[in-house]
């Protein structure tokens, strides 16, 4: 008897445990992940296998429903760059922000706040200059971002003759000056800043004393088109207004 009482408990137990929303179980989760064909990224490989690469990176959970939207065409991106001729530079990955610590960390590092959410660019410098995409998200529209290399100080070539002069200048300077030239034009943006959120209060304030004065001159209208209809009332019933009533 008592046995039963164990047995019968335990697989209550086990169901409870394994139990979850239809989507969102192990099982499907772990079928999702592996519907994903892009190269799966992590805090472990990201700088191996994206270094002197283009790249497009998902970033995602596999419970999102919007991020299982995207599974279709973004393994139809990763066929397309796969195989394409000239394309060993391109790299289209997925990261797992659920995937605790590795993805999850690899997450937090580029600050991700909505998925799913994609970046592309030069992965150079562990991704510092990726930019994140912000179009739709068919496999025609994906396809159609450009990834090229930017003008950047590890990626010369992409420069024109002004910015590549630049970037040498800048690259021969003591970091004594480069860091005094930072804080310089940290000081002229937060300047920049400051100046353009005055503005804006300024004009919210201006648009509320539009938005109040043009309530109380609308009154003042509907008030005398009031004044008149009665007048109006009153003389087709014969009323003469100038006797007191």
């Amino acid at each position: 008897m008592y046995s039963a009482i164990v047995l019968l408990i335990t697989i209550i137990c086990c169901y409870a445990y394994t139990y979850e929303p239809p989507g969102r179980d192990p099982a499907s989760i772990e079928k999702i992940r592996d519907a994903d064909i892009s190269t799966s990224l992590t805090t472990d490989n990201f700088d191996k296998l994206t270094k002197d690469k283009l790249v497009f990176i998902k970033f995602y959970s596999p419970g999102c429903p919007h991020c299982k939207e995207l599974i279709s065409a973004w393994n139809e991106l990763t066929k397309h760059y796969n195989e394409g001729d000239n394309n060993d530079n391109i790299l289209i990955g997925s990261v797992d922000c659920t995937d605790s610590p590795k993805g999850k960390g690899l997450c937090a590092k580029f600050k991700i706040m909505g998925l799913p959410t994609l970046y592309y660019g030069d992965a150079s410098l562990g991704g510092i200059y990726l930019e994140e995409y912000g179009g739709d998200k068919s496999f025609n529209d994906l396809k159609a971002v450009k990834l090229e290399g930017k003008c950047n100080p590890g990626n010369l070539d992409a420069c024109s003759k002004s910015d590549r002069k630049e970037m040498k200048q800048l690259m021969k300077l003591p970091y004594e000056t480069i860091d005094k030239k930072i804080k310089e034009l940290e000081k002229q943006e937060e300047e920049l800043r400051t100046g353009y959120t005055n503005k804006f209060n300024q004009l919210q304030k201006d648009y509320d004393t539009l938005v109040v004065n043009h309530d109380l001159d609308t009154l003042k209208v509907k008030h005398t088109i009031k004044l008149i209809k009665e007048v109006i009332d009153r003389r087709e019933k014969g009323i003469d207004l100038l006797v007191p009533q």
